[in-house]
């Protein structure tokens, strides 16, 4: 006896989904690892055990299917950030960037895979690029930097062109993350454990903020 009809397409749905998302999490990895150029829609395709012409149907091809890898880590992010700002309505700007940088490191330590994207987008100008700044860090950098700002008239904040800060506490607070092969190998230790995480987040705000 065959299955109903609307049965039959809420499995299909349901495999399309599945099928999507394993080859958005094979493509992460990739790109992640080899950045847009050095990845082969086929090696995706193989890592995602689906058919190469999958990739073309849900995606239309590489390209597309680095948007999707993309929105999908900044979505993340975003949603976290946007649900931040509004637990801290009504309070005061220190503690507020206090906060969201703390944020931002343990998303970092989280989600290596974000950082390594950027990195590769990052190194030449590119389509990708544009659509990163204008989208996703143009945005946040106005929000950061506006309040690094004002933490800065307030006097508890170091002093520095904001954008500069900014990148310098990028840099500072996620870099040990991206080693962290090497950094277990020097020190013994990996810097993704939530105490080392903890510990350097206090280190990294107290290079920023004066108390």
């Amino acid at each position: 006896m065959k299955k109903p009809r609307a049965v039959r397409q809420r499995a299909e749905q349901q495999r399309a989904v599945e099928t999507r998302e394993k080859i958005i999490d094979a493509a992460e990895q990739e790109f992640a690892s080899n950045g847009f150029e050095g990845t082969s829609t086929r090696e995706i395709a193989k890592r995602a055990g689906v058919q190469h012409t999958m990739i073309t149907y849900h995606f239309a091809g590489k390209d597309g299917l680095w948007h999707a890898v993309f929105d999908r880590l900044s979505g993340e992010f975003v949603t976290l950030q946007r649900d931040r700002l509004e637990g801290l309505r009504g309070v005061d700007n220190k503690t507020k960037l206090r906060l969201i940088l703390e944020e931002f490191i343990r998303y970092s330590a989280k989600n290596l895979n974000f950082h390594k994207l950027m990195t590769h987008a990052s190194t030449e100008p590119n389509p990708r690029l544009d659509t990163i700044v204008n989208n996703y860090v143009g945005q946040y950098f106005k929000m950061v930097t506006g309040l690094i700002e004002l933490v800065q008239k307030e006097g508890w904040f170091i002093e520095g062109e904001p954008n500069h800060l900014h990148y310098l506490f990028i840099g500072a607070s996620t870099r040990i993350f991206m080693q962290t092969p090497e950094v277990i190998k020097v020190m013994g230790r990996s810097p993704l454990e939530k105490d080392f995480v903890d510990m350097h987040i206090e280190k990294c705000l107290e290079l920023f903020f004066r108390d």
